[in-house]
């Protein structure tokens, strides 16, 4: 039995999702469905990177991931089925899954073409249920990956340049903006664990002109209620937080904002 999960910016309430769930089903009828998240802000590329990123290792070998953010529907964007040691991605060639599935040990890259592959008629502007369920779902039921076109050699990026650690100086980009309003960096732990700060220190956070003062912590509660806190959250990433209250408000920053953080 083949799992597959669903990751896009369709919301609930029209017939997107279900649309691309049938799909699925009706090529391979004992699929496992399993929804990631619907709720990415629409047209939001790094959000749903950053989702996917972050969720997809929780899944069994082999599961079969699509995800759809893709305001460039209908352009010049390639479809493309993602093989990594541990899993399989479907979806546009948007950036949306090149950190996925890197993390996840990317192997090889096809552009979608093959005929039979594609759900007849073709929607200009829902390839999320005429190309990419329809390719999980044929994928799921026995097909191989490298049977959907021709090898490509490389994935889109977002364009996130490596944070960078110098001295006391910590440069790095926002990746995502939870529903808590927490600020998550792409500065992971292994990065974290070179800054050279002992909890309870202050870190300045620096906005172009602007500072702001937080305290490095270990967990939320460290902090004064509506304080900044700096911290390793859950996802495994430097985090800025307000402690029941909302970083983004505090700091009005958007993902891929670039940030910088002196110690």
């Amino acid at each position: 039995m083949k799992i597959v999960t669903l990751l896009s910016d369709f919301g609930l309430r029209d017939g997107y999702v279900a649309q691309i769930k049938g799909t699925i089903l009706e090529d391979c009828p004992d699929t496992t469905i399993v929804d990631i998240s619907h709720e990415i802000e629409r047209h939001n590329i790094p959000m749903g990177s950053f989702v996917l990123e972050t969720t997809t290792p929780y899944f069994p070998k082999d599961t079969i991931h699509v995800a759809v953010v893709d305001p460039g529907v209908g352009s010049a964007r390639k479809s493309i089925v993602v093989e990594c040691e541990t899993a399989i991605f479907v979806g546009p060639d948007n950036g949306l899954m090149a950190r996925a599935s890197e993390k996840s040990g990317l192997e090889s890259i096809y552009e979608i073409r093959a005929q039979e592959f594609l759900r007849k008629p073709l929607s200009s502007t829902f390839h999320g249920r005429d190309v990419f369920a329809r390719v999980a779902g044929m994928i799921a039921s026995g097909r191989r990956p490298g049977e959907v076109g021709p090898r490509i050699s490389e994935l889109e990026k977002l364009p996130i340049s490596p944070p960078r650690l110098l001295e006391k100086k910590l440069f790095c980009q926002v990746l995502h903006v939870d529903t808590f309003g927490n600020i998550i960096t792409d500065a992971d732990d292994k990065l974290v664990r070179r800054i050279p700060l002992e909890f309870g220190e202050h870190v300045n956070i620096w906005l172009g002109k602007r500072k702001l003062h937080a305290q490095y912590a270990r967990s939320y509660s460290e902090v004064g209620k509506g304080a900044l806190a700096v911290l390793l959250g859950s996802q495994g990433f430097l985090e800025i937080a307000v402690r029941e209250g909302s970083a983004r408000d505090k700091l009005d920053v958007n993902p891929l904002d670039k940030l910088e953080l002196r110690f």
